[in-house]
């Protein structure tokens, strides 16, 4: 584990331990601990732990065989598979994966040839030219155009290509008869790349003024392909983007093409589709910032509102939202001010997220009723309760209460009530404490939050099991028994299956259950689980007052929080009447749980 870690962070011995600054965000004080007895490493920062080989799937973007092999190197290990060379690194792919992926390099140069210097796709290249692209970009990026009359299928044909091998790339619709036929007619091409650079799909943009047939169509998911995984351009943007540490997220293919000719090498775009917690984390693996330059038009606005609050959730990522002037898109706005306006643009025009939210949530409201106010500031607080820094929260309370003349202590007051409901995974072994001294003093507005009751009772009963087996006979007796959080209960599965196969009765070595498990999420948990002090987990009795927590307690919560979701509801579409019933109902349930505790 040290020789794994040692060319990335700087290690110190520190009384068992090794501690150093994280490898995946600045810190003053090192948080990154590696125990060589274990062989495992966890961040107390930004929660991420593992093992060898998941610090080198995170930090090099490695899949396990790839990860397996770089150790192996290190150890002068020779491994038995049979391993294939690609661009540095040694992977394993199946043949009817390479025979795909050659498949796709075939059509891409194809459509490439036919959209620069075939008849047919003259009237697509100029359309590619008004755009603003130049004959090298249009190379670069292996632009083409799909002409009609089945003009892959037949060419494929011509060349013998196996009729399962086309039928399964997803390039062809099978009709009824079985018969293939381009999925693609009529249309400009952009090629979808993997992170290697190999051809994986295409993403279409109809050149027929039909409103009936779909402006933009994608390849659906493959073998190859995976839409909530892969981002656009990354392969051509990864090596300025782990230079700079900065990510220029867009919209579009055009964006971010458009920004490559003018000198911006680090754009990416997802799939034209909401953004995903597994693209975030790849980003998350290569950058330090992440700067959101999405459209400026409503749909464009909320898509940029959800990607922050999927990226302050998955990623240790500093967010800025760039913001494009005259309600443009990037790739307007560069055509129509120039290459020096547009990088000035990506450079000055930036807004911290909370404030772009904060701004947001205003088109909801009429702010000159009171009515309005209170609800709005019913919804900007939550985003304020993610806020880490404590000067920036106090800042914008201050600017909220100086608004709407209102009392920032009251405002303060709800604060610290939703910084007390947020639960937080990402914990150091500080937290954890008794059962019945889970319900703690109420913090200053500055202080992090505590785990919820549930979430704790989970954490080091999940841990007891795993490491003691008379806990874990003690908890499975209970027919009934399972876990609230799904992430839980998975690793509890998971456990189980792995005692079985390894016929042991407790869980010693834990990084062995980690590439057992290989989920990074699910192995990030397992490191914070490790951390819990073992002197938590001495008598036996207080395993029935944890499971008492989760059958007992659980439910009620969850009662609460639905009960808290109808009263929202019902204050924003202004039902009154309805909004004090259901006030009078949270406030009897928040009773009652406090009775229990």
């Amino acid at each position: 584990m040290v020789d794994v870690v040692s060319p990335y962070v700087a290690l110190k011995k520190q009384g068992r331990n090794l501690f150093g600054r994280c490898p995946w965000h600045e810190e003053r004080t090192p948080s990154f601990s590696v125990n060589e007895e274990k062989q495992i490493f966890h961040c107390f920062s930004c929660g991420r732990g593992g093992n060898a080989f998941t610090f080198l799937m995170e930090k090099e973007e490695l899949s396990f065989p790839q990860a397996v092999a770089k150790v192996a190197d290190l150890t002068g290990i020779a491994l038995d598979t049979a391993y294939t060379a690609t661009q540095d690194e040694k992977v394993q792919i199946p043949q009817r994966q390479r025979d795909l992926l050659a498949l796709y390099e075939e059509a891409t140069k194809f459509y490439h040839y036919l959209l620069v210097n075939a008849a047919s796709g003259e009237t697509a290249l100029q359309y590619l030219h008004q755009r603003g692209l130049d004959d090298n970009t249009i190379d670069a990026y292996m632009l083409g155009y799909a002409p009609e009359e089945d003009a892959l299928y037949n060419y494929f044909n011509e060349k013998k290509i196996d009729y399962q091998l086309m039928r399964e790339s997803e390039l062809f619709i099978v009709w009824d008869d079985g018969s293939l036929h381009d999925r693609f007619v009529d249309r400009v091409l952009f090629t979808i790349r993997n992170k290697g650079g190999a051809p994986i799909a295409f993403s279409g943009r109809r050149m027929s003024s039909d409103d009936t047939i779909a402006k933009y169509m994608n390849s659906p998911e493959s073998v190859l392909f995976d839409k909530s995984e892969e981002l656009f351009n990354f392969d051509l943007a990864k090596t300025t983007i782990k230079k700079s540490k900065v990510v220029i997220l867009f919209e579009g293919f055009m964006d971010v093409i458009a920004a490559f000719q003018a000198g911006i090498h680090n754009g990416v775009a997802s799939m034209g589709t909401s953004l995903t917690k597994a693209q975030v984390r790849r980003l998350n693996q290569n950058a330090e910032e992440i700067h959101v330059a999405y459209d400026s038009d409503a749909a464009g606005q909320a898509a940029t509102h959800r990607a922050i609050e999927l990226i302050d959730q998955n990623s240790s990522l500093k967010t800025k939202i760039i913001h494009i002037p005259d309600n443009q898109d990037p790739d307007e706005y560069l055509r129509s001010q120039g290459i020096d306006a547009f990088q000035e643009v990506l450079t000055r025009n930036l807004e911290d997220p909370v404030a772009f939210n904060l701004n947001y949530l205003r088109q909801d409201f009429d702010l000159s009723n009171q009515g309005d106010i209170f609800n709005y500031l019913e919804q900007v607080l939550p985003t304020l309760a993610q806020v880490k820094e404590p000067l920036v929260r106090q800042t914008f309370v201050q600017q909220l209460a100086t608004e709407f003349n209102v009392s920032s202590s009251g405002l303060e007051e709800q604060l610290r009530s939703l910084m007390l409901q947020k639960q937080v995974i990402k914990r150091g072994p500080e937290s954890y404490i008794e059962p019945e001294q889970v319900i703690v003093d109420r913090p200053t507005l500055f202080e992090r939050p505590a785990l919820s009751r549930v979430e704790q009772a989970e954490q080091i009963l999940l841990t007891w099991m795993l490491k003691r087996q008379d806990a874990w006979l003690k908890v499975t007796s209970s027919s009934d028994f399972h876990f609230v959080d799904v992430i839980y209960e998975t690793l509890f599965l998971l456990a189980d299956g792995f005692k079985q196969k390894k016929q042991i009765q407790e869980i010693k070595d834990w990084a062995e259950f980690m590439d057992f498990v290989k989920e990074p999420e699910l192995v990030r948990v397992l490191s914070q689980l490790n951390q819990i002090d073992d002197a938590l987990m001495q008598d036996l009795e207080q395993v029935d007052e944890y499971v008492s927590v989760l059958l007992n307690q659980a439910p009620l919560e969850e009662k609460i929080k639905q009960k808290q979701r109808e009263l929202l509801e019902a204050k924003q579409v202004h039902n009154e009447v309805l909004a004090t019933q259901l006030s009078f109902e949270v406030l009897t349930l928040l009773r009652e749980k406090q009775a229990k505790q």
